[in-house]
């Protein structure tokens, strides 16, 4: 049984976007704004007091909580988002 320090710093989350607004063929369409986003979800676990693990990731439920058994590695996520105003 080891016990560690569960302090960390991490890049969570990164949202670029940009809106096109008022553009002259869309506006004859109906369409007012359009908003695009690159999103990017558990990019970098920057520092962590616990080795090989990340700690948000290894939490449990009822007598379990905080506790580190065999997990799978934590997913990085990439997407995009598209918005459209009428």
């Amino acid at each position: 049984l080891s016990v560690f320090d569960a302090s960390f710093i991490k890049l969570r989350e990164v949202v670029l976007g940009y809106s096109f607004r008022d553009i002259p063929f869309l506006t004859r369409a109906g369409v007012r704004n359009i908003h695009i986003s690159l999103v990017g979800r558990n990019l970098w676990l920057i520092h962590s007091n616990i080795p090989n693990i990340d700690p948000e990731y290894n939490n449990g439920a009822g007598n379990y909580v905080g506790t580190e058994s065999a997990a799978i590695p934590s997913v990085r996520s990439y997407g995009f988002d598209l918005k459209v105003s009428f």
